[in-house]
């Protein structure tokens, strides 16, 4: 029978100070063992000097293409930027990936700048997911593949989300009404086993309904609930906890749930719950090393458009 077994990985390392090192507590003195840094973000490389106090912790990358300014020279990422040479907000950056307005190539290029970035700082990612699952849309996929081949990075978050317990409804946790969830759970499920089929995974990543995500109080219960029913399966429970810091919260429209699930990440009740259901928290090291992963070049996944 297999392991119950729980990556629980914190976004945004590295995006603040206050959120670096709320991440290095929940790690310390909770049940939090991964998270991913932003290279781009103003703390990152305070977020590399923190981690030799937490060798324990898993570092992924978290690929960053719609937030303060890229790695890469802007010229040399024209697509992705607007006039001031800062990437486009999220809700611009999205639509143009979805709508193929943005060059495949200029998206590759940075993702693997983002990663050498670290790697020149001693930190080889184990494993990526990207902010605002910008590597998720059509037009970053195949990039953000490439560029994980390339730099022999094994892992990547799962696209696919599950709720547990099951709840009475199609479509899975996605926003919107049936023929949308049902597309966009088609469309994930499709980027899973095709586009990163190559990559290792977890089984999926543990995820709640909209209304559950918006409301902290049954958020945390949800929490709970899902922990208490997680099966057989290797899972993620991604989070984003964070201490409050002037000047950066004011602004930061979840800076209330990361307090909170800075919060929970700590809670004896939780830990207990972990315990109690037999669940092994793991980290995307030791899912990378189960087996080789990497079993092609970046050569050998077919290039977009028509450079060579």
């Amino acid at each position: 029978m297999k392991e119950k077994r729980l990556i629980v990985n914190a976004d945004d390392f590295g995006m603040s100070r206050g959120i670096t090192d709320g991440i290095v507590h929940a790690h310390t003195h909770g049940f939090l063992s991964s998270t991913s840094l932003m290279p781009n973000m103003p703390a990152a490389e305070y977020a590399i000097s923190r981690l030799a106090e937490v060798p324990a912790l898993g570092v992924g990358v978290h690929l960053n293409i719609c937030q303060g300014k890229p790695i890469l020279p802007a010229h040399e990422v024209a697509s992705l930027v607007d006039a001031n040479g800062s990437f486009n907000s999220a809700a611009i950056q999205a639509r143009k990936l979805c709508l193929g307005r943005a060059d495949a190539y200029e998206i590759e290029a940075e993702f693997v700048a983002q990663i050498r970035w670290m790697k020149d700082r001693g930190v080889a990612p184990t494993h990526a997911d990207s902010h605002q699952h910008m590597h998720m849309c059509p037009a970053a996929v195949k990039p953000f593949a490439r560029a994980l081949a390339e730099e022999a990075t094994p892992c990547a978050r799962a696209p696919r989300c599950t709720i547990w317990p099951r709840p009475a409804i199609i479509g899975g946790p996605h926003e919107g009404m049936l023929p949308r969830r049902l597309l966009v759970q088609s469309y994930r499920s499709v980027v899973q086993f095709v586009a990163f089929r190559k990559l290792r995974m977890p089984h999926s990543r543990v995820s709640f309904l909209p209304q559950e995500r918006r409301n902290l109080t049954l958020l945390r219960e949800r929490w709970k609930a899902a922990l208490e029913n997680l099966p057989p399966e290797t899972f993620e429970l991604a989070c984003h906890p964070g201490y409050s810091e002037n000047g950066f919260s004011e602004t930061d429209r979840i800076h209330a749930q990361r307090e909170a699930e800075l919060t929970w990440l700590t809670d004896p009740e939780l830990h207990d719950v972990i315990k109690q259901s037999g669940i092994k928290i793991i980290t995307y090291e030791d899912l990378a090393g189960e087996r080789d992963v990497i079993r092609s070049s970046a050569e050998e996944i077919p290039a977009v458009g028509g450079r060579a």
